[in-house]
């Protein structure tokens, strides 16, 4: 296996993986995105295959990641300080995979699905990605203003949710919830208490953005409303964190021997 050096900000492959890290339009235009490190890279081979670029710092051991690769994988070597450059995190795992977005198959049964409006940090999304994964979502909506679904950012937050999860971006969340035949479900400070609502059977759930939540006519298209009971003294809970508690509280009830 053979490794090409990189030491020029001119190089094409530098630029192409610059772009990839920095620019959603052009991931979108090339369908090709960044991983940053070795557990997203293993997850994405175990599902698809090998990637279509593997970049290392200066050093790194090419024999690592050897058995990922196949012949046609491009494996490339970047001094440190190249290497900051295309990576999408301050401290760097050392090593990169570039992918093409995968396509996963939508699946025909739903029996939980989750509409997310306008959540604009990358963290908070890969966050909700991973728990959604976790606690069996079948299919996930977003709205057009989400943070990008394939940012380096957000797949790191995901920790490959990305590749089980079918997701959705642009979504029409009044088709959806016209089609859905199940309960659709907002969170709101005067709903009833998620703990004692029944939420098995068929259910969406719609959570809205960090800051001013969800919009009024978004809220039109629920059925039901719940709330998060808390104590005093806090106003609300972080977005990734709501939406973990209404997600494992419907999978314990449909799942009460867990």
């Amino acid at each position: 296996m053979k490794c090409q050096t990189i030491l020029s900000r001119g190089n094409q492959y530098f630029k192409h993986l610059k772009k990839l890290n920095e620019s959603p339009s052009y991931r979108h235009e090339v369908q090709q995105t960044i991983l940053d490190g070795m557990h997203l890279i293993e997850s994405y081979v175990e599902r698809f295959g090998s990637p279509d670029s593997v970049a290392l710092i200066e050093g790194g051991d090419v024999n690592k990641i050897a058995s990922y690769l196949n012949k046609g994988t491009q494996v490339l070597e970047f001094p440190a300080g190249l290497f900051s450059e295309i990576a999408p995190v301050i401290s760097p795992s050392g090593i990169l995979a570039s992918i093409n977005i995968p396509l996963l198959e939508i699946p025909k049964k739903q029996n939980c699905i989750l509409l997310l409006e306008d959540i604009q940090d990358p963290g908070n999304l890969g966050s909700i990605l991973r728990s959604a994964r976790a606690s069996g979502v079948d299919l996930v909506y977003l709205s057009s203003h989400c943070a990008d679904l394939w940012s380096p950012k957000v797949l790191r937050g995901g920790q490959g949710a990305h590749f089980y999860l079918p997701c959705i971006e642009k979504a029409s969340f009044s088709d959806i919830t016209k089609a859905f035949k199940g309960k659709i479900f907002a969170t709101e400070l005067t709903g009833k208490s998620v703990f004692k609502e029944d939420l098995k059977g068929p259910a969406a759930f719609i959570f809205g953005n960090e800051g001013s939540g969800l919009q009024s006519e978004t809220i039109c298209l629920c059925s039901h409303s719940i709330q998060i009971p808390m104590k005093k003294g806090i106003e609300s809970l972080n977005v990734s964190a709501a939406v973990s508690i209404c997600l494992y509280e419907k999978y314990r009830q449909e799942y009460s021997n867990v």
